[in-house]
């Protein structure tokens, strides 16, 4: 999967949006991607919290070639398993808690922007009120982290 994502972002501007609610135990792991790489390089970023919609006009005006999206995803996996998840899988058979709005926001910017959409799901282990990250998800974050930065060419967090 990172090696897919790395040729993916390899030579263009892009950016990340982290989707999520931090009180619902692995579902912070978009808020919680952000919050890690925070100020430690030039790469824009921003905390979606719950409404990714509220983002495409961000995406569009940042003047990116692509965004990352990461979410929790139930997608069948191992708990901090992360993948690229094609949109149609996202509405199909894969479940977040925003699926609409995710659903939505990328199919708005690829009909009115010109960059890609690259939806990134990690597997939950808990969606508990207020159980914060599992290990397994922490993990899986820490090591997209690093993918991300590597990608933007500015070593490690």
């Amino acid at each position: 999967m990172f090696g897919e994502l790395m040729e993916r972002l390899r030579g263009r501007r892009f950016g990340v949006v982290g989707v999520g609610n931090v009180f619902r135990g692995d579902d912070g792991a978009g808020p919680e991607l952000i919050r890690m790489m925070e100020g430690r390089f030039g790469l824009p970023m921003v905390d979606a919290a719950e409404v990714p919609e509220n983002y495409g006009g961000w995406v569009a005006k940042m003047g990116l070639e692509a965004v990352v999206f990461f979410d929790a995803v139930e997608f069948g996996g191992r708990p901090g398993e992360i993948r690229i998840i094609p949109l149609q899988k996202l509405m199909l058979s894969a479940t977040t808690t925003h699926n609409l709005s995710l659903h939505y926001v990328i199919l708005y910017l690829e009909q009115e922007w010109g960059g890609e959409a690259i939806l990134v799901g990690i597997e939950p282990k808990s969606l508990e009120l207020d159980a914060g990250l599992s290990a397994e998800v922490r993990e899986g974050v820490e090591k997209l982290a690093e993918a991300l930065v590597e990608a933007a060419g500015n070593g490690r967090p």
